[in-house]
């Protein structure tokens, strides 16, 4: 309790940060960087708001995010900024960002400002009903979905079946609940399952695993093209989905949502 009232009392640190940086007397553009080795939806729910404040403190500001591969797509949607991949990076796991550049070869030195544990939850916390994220699309990858075999005659169900993460699982919708939608599904409709997941799938032809076979950008490519309907958690690929920046008739459902957390927000 006392952590959350200090929350709303004291200074917001990520704002403190920029204030102390642009009080340097730089003679060209700040040079930020940011570490992220966490989620992929955090892109678009957390540090598209980070990226908006820095620029509202410092326009000209160079930003630079240092993540692991498995990223590289996501933040290619956020305009505006520059990616260096920790090729080591694994999600879970501790890094160090001092450690890393040198295996890179970059020099720290050249960044005004490191933020290597960003917390956007707490410092852009303000975003919650104001900022609407919009990542950036291209026009070349909606041909994507015609690499894979899916005729115009069938519904197609876009579906992410677990959240993927090691916490708040309750998210995940119960195997029970699946097999009841599909048995209620007619012989027209197919269920496609995106994700990285390796569990086995049911036995059932109406079932599409696309799992671990799409990037990010065929994913979005055939939801946008194909699938009528979307359900899912409120985790990565529903939130890449929900705020690309491209308009698409698709209902979606949300097996989990809070004001305060994920699309809703």
């Amino acid at each position: 309790m006392l952590k959350k009232i200090a929350r709303w009392i004291l200074p917001n640190p990520f704002d403190r940060m920029l204030k102390k940086v642009s009080r340097k007397n730089l003679s060209g553009p700040v040079h930020i960087l940011l570490a992220w080795n966490r989620g992929l939806g955090d892109i678009a729910l957390g540090l598209y708001a980070m990226v908006e404040r820095i620029r509202s403190f410092l326009p000209d500001a160079s930003i630079t995010f240092l993540i692991r591969q498995n990223l590289e797509d996501g933040f290619s949607l956020l305009s505006g900024v520059k990616t260096i991949i920790a090729p080591d990076w694994k999600r879970g796991e501790a890094y160090d960002v001092a450690s890393t550049l040198h295996q890179l070869n970059v020099d720290p030195k050249q960044f005004d400002l490191i933020v290597e544990q960003p917390n956007p939850t707490y410092w852009v916390r303000w975003q919650l009903g104001t900022v609407v994220p919009k990542l950036q699309w291209k026009k070349e990858y909606d041909s994507l979905v015609e690499a894979f075999d899916l005729p115009s005659e069938f519904t197609y169900i876009g579906a992410q079946i677990s959240s993927e993460t090691s916490y708040g699982l309750w998210r995940n919708w119960p195997d029970k609940r699946w097999r009841e939608l599909l048995a209620f599904l007619p012989d027209s409709a197919k269920l496609i399952v995106f994700g990285v997941g390796k569990e086995s799938l049911w036995d059932d032809p109406k079932v599409i695993d696309l799992r671990g076979k799409t990037t990010l950008f065929e994913m979005i490519s055939i939801v946008k093209h194909r699938c009528q309907r979307l359900v899912a958690p409120d985790s990565g690929v529903l939130s890449m989905i929900y705020y690309v920046a491209q308009v698409f008739p698709i209902q979606v459902v949300s097996l989990w949502a809070d004001p305060n957390h994920g699309i809703l927000k």
